[in-house]
């Protein structure tokens, strides 16, 4: 390979890398008691988690989360981790003490909301998704607000 050549490869390749697995992130267990709290995402989006399986949220009708159809203003609804139910699927459960992936079911104007989140980097952030393909793929990541 030519030096030039191998130089602008040298040079792309950790750009290529980086795209390549923006989506692409482990997802990590945890319990119910890790997501209760706020959360606040890079562009002023904010989820309030509660111990019974409720949320509030704001914020959702930013850049990354506009293909999702939810609401910038005050939101609300029912939150729950996917448990599988065998043959490759998985449902929302409200009664489930742990998951790596939390189901979101908005009420009202903002039922035709479609996001879902995944745990990463240990639990210590969520990733807005609308495809379980890519845990971060809509590249907002949420986390715990001090």
């Amino acid at each position: 390979m030519h030096r030039t050549a191998q130089r602008a490869l040298a040079v792309i390749a950790p750009f290529l890398l980086l795209t390549a697995c923006a989506g692409s992130q482990p997802t990590t267990k945890v319990s119910a008691g890790r997501i209760t709290g706020e959360w606040e995402g890079p562009h002023g989006e904010k989820f309030t988690f509660a111990a019974d399986r409720t949320f509030t949220a704001v914020g959702l009708d930013s850049k990354n989360l506009a293909s999702t159809m939810c609401p910038g203003k005050d939101s609300e609804g029912g939150w729950a981790f996917y448990v599988s139910e065998g043959k490759g699927t998985e449902i929302s459960d409200k009664a489930a003490k742990s998951g790596s992936w939390i189901g979101l079911s908005f009420h009202g104007s903002a039922e035709n909301c479609e996001l879902d989140l995944a745990v990463v980097d240990d639990g210590k952030a969520l990733c807005a998704t609308d495809d379980r393909d890519a845990p971060c793929g809509l590249d907002v990541k949420f986390t715990r607000r001090s």
